[in-house]
């Protein structure tokens, strides 16, 4: 998928949202099988989540509060401490799902598709700490990228 092209797409057609969102609901039921997902499926699948979040308008700042936890939890993972990361998964599950609660009514859809494909990944993590801590760093790379396509394909900041 070339970024450029859907920047491209995304300043001609206002409505670009309605193309992506199949896609993502599609991301979102492949989300289960996160662990196998190649990192050039992962990068696509960012692309496509950022460029719908962007044509829905959500700000980065909205996104970006998400991934701040995230990193916390991935430098304890990657520090090596030999932790259980279960509790902080599940408050990261918290977060989201109040940050999609409290989102303003013109944000809210954008946030429950972006909740819909990571809800399932974050669930199997607070389910098996194994699985948390060897996929862990690939959901950071994974949200990381949907935050830097984001701002890339033209989302505005606040």
């Amino acid at each position: 998928m070339d970024p450029f092209v859907v920047k491209n797409q995304l300043r001609m057609d206002k409505n670009y949202w309605s193309k992506v969102e199949p896609k993502v609901k599609e991301i979102a039921r492949k989300a289960e099988n996160f662990q196998d997902w190649k990192p050039g499926e992962v990068l696509d699948y960012a692309i496509t989540i950022a460029s719908y979040l962007v044509s829905k308008d959500l700000r980065t700042n909205q996104i970006r509060k998400i991934l701040e936890m995230v990193r916390n939890v991935e430098l304890k993972v990657k520090t090596g401490r030999d932790e259980d990361i279960r509790d902080d998964v599940v408050r990261i599950r918290l977060l989201l799902a109040y940050t999609v609660g409290r989102s303003q009514k013109n944000t809210k859809e954008a946030l429950e598709h972006l909740y819909m494909v990571l809800e399932p990944i974050l669930k199997k993590m607070s389910e098996d700490n194994n699985f948390a801590v060897n996929n862990f760093g690939k959901f950071f790379d994974f949200l990381q990228a949907i935050v830097a396509y984001h701002r890339f394909l033209g989302g505005k900041e606040k």
